[in-house]
Formats: C-alpha cells, structure tokens, sequence
C-alpha cells in the first residue's frame, strides 16, 4: 500500500506550493492543515485526497477552538463522515488489510498523552498516526511497522530497529528549516 504524507500546510497562513503525487493508495494527513477549523481541514484532506481513501489526525493547530474538546469532536466526525475521511482521535480503522490508528498524541506533560498512548498502545496497529512525535519509550509499546507524525516543520525518515517513523511537514512560506525541508508528493509503502 502507498501512502502519500504530508501535515502542517498551514493553508491559512499563506499556501504553500507543493505536487500531488501521481500514484498513491491512502493519503495520510497528520494534522494542522488550518487553525481553529477542523471541519475545514478534514474537508481540505477530502479535496486532496479527490475520491481515495485518506485519514486524518487534528494538529494543535485544529484545536485552537473557542468550542470546547467534545464539540470539536463531534464536528470532526460529523464532517469526516460528510466527506469520506477517516478522522482518528484514539480510535483505529482498517483500509483493504492494513490497520492504522491515531491520535493527536500531545507532549508527555499534557493530560492528554497518556490517554492516547494508551488507545495506540490497545490498538496494535500496523501503521501509527500522530500529530505529535512519539517518544521513543512508547515507539515498542505501541509496535507499529510505519509511525507517521507531523508539528516541527521538515522531513525526516528514519529506522529504529523495526520501526519506521516518518514526518513530511510542510510549514510556513518562507520558513528556514532546521534539516530537510518537506518533499513534494512523498509516497512511501509498505
């Protein structure tokens, strides 16, 4: 399966140019595609992904909400169902035979980390999605083949033992990167 990943396009504080890959299977979104509007980032994913499978995991970005968590939530769902996207927070889904699951994750002191761990943890997925990136002390708990995360602009693909854990955020015009800069199209498989 091909997966086409990419978070924090940050469309709403200047577009960034970037090319859709030609061939890709699911497109995998973990977060921050807009501030404050997570309806509007899962329907951006749905327009990206133009009729494919595609998942979506909230950045912090999505939650700067004057809307409390719950009604965040429902909106992000309400909109995923609408537009056809798998929107995971601590939830998991199945696509052909490949298990994903997700969550925007967190820093380790925010109240809501642990919880998350936990549902990736329970999940037993094969391919991880968070907005945040994983400490390493929860990379073999959780035991996903594919960790896909996004929220410090750039790129990076590397291998611990088993695990594969990769980021393709794009940031902000203009950014100086720290490392690579993000890739156009990224298309990875598994």
């Amino acid at each position: 399966m091909k997966f086409w990943c990419l978070s924090d396009l940050h469309d709403d504080r200047g577009l960034l140019e970037f090319e859709r890959p030609a061939e890709f299977d699911v497109l995998v979104c973990a977060g921050d595609m807009l501030s404050g509007d997570v309806g509007g980032s899962i329907e951006m994913t749905a327009r990206l992904a133009a009729g494919k499978d595609s998942i979506f995991v909230a950045g912090n970005h999505e939650w700067m909400s004057s809307a409390d968590k719950d009604e965040v939530l429902e909106e992000a769902h309400t909109t995923a169902l609408r537009e056809g996207v798998r929107f995971l927070e601590c939830e998991s889904t199945v696509i052909g035979t490949t298990h994903f699951a997700g969550a925007t994750l967190w820093e380790p002191d925010d109240p809501r980390f642990e919880a998350s761990v936990a549902a990736l943890v329970r999940a037993k997925a094969e391919v991880v999605v968070t907005h945040f990136e994983p400490p390493a002390s929860i990379w073999t708990a959780v035991g996903a083949k594919l960790w896909i995360y996004g929220h410090v602009h750039g790129f990076s693909d590397r291998r611990i033992g088993h695990n594969r854990l990769v980021r393709n955020a794009l940031g902000y015009v203009h950014e100086d990167f720290v490392g690579e800069p993000a890739k156009d199209g990224l298309v990875i498989e598994i």
